[in-house]
């Protein structure tokens, strides 16, 4: 079996090169949608299916759960309408100063659970995005 900080290595270097090939912006939109594609694929294979769907409160504070309890953060916590992410797996992996696909991954990875669980769409917004703590607004 494959080292799991090799292949979180390998992940963050192909999303520097998707960036490199088609720019920040596009990279964003890449990394935003394959998270949310892959968050429902994640669930399905950890829980099969929901026996209910939740409201999308509550799919957001299980989705935070969650996340956190994977591994992908130290906390993940809502806060008002704010998701604070605090010392992510992904942005310790970047070498540069510019952590913002891999931030757009984790974005869609939250809405692709959301939407999973409340059949309801989830939208986020970046408040603040820097190693170690990123910001997120939802609605």
């Amino acid at each position: 079996m494959a080292d799991p900080d090799i292949l979180l290595i390998s992940m963050v270097e192909l999303i520097e090169g998707v960036k490199n090939l088609i720019g920040d912006r596009g990279a964003n939109a890449v990394m935003r949608d394959a998270g949310r594609h892959s968050g429902p694929r994640l669930l399905e294979s950890l829980i099969d299916k929901l026996p209910e769907v939740l409201s999308k409160e509550e799919a957001l504070r299980r989705t935070c759960m969650m996340l956190e309890e994977l591994g992908f953060a130290k906390k993940i916590a809502i806060e008002g309408n704010k998701i604070v992410v605090e010392e992510d797996i992904f942005s310790d992996a970047v070498r540069t100063d510019d952590i913002s696909p891999v931030a757009y991954f984790l974005i869609g990875l939250i809405e692709g659970f959301v939407q999973f669980m409340a059949q309801d769409k989830c939208v986020l917004n970046a408040e603040s995005i820097e190693k170690g703590k990123m910001v997120f607004n939802y609605s």
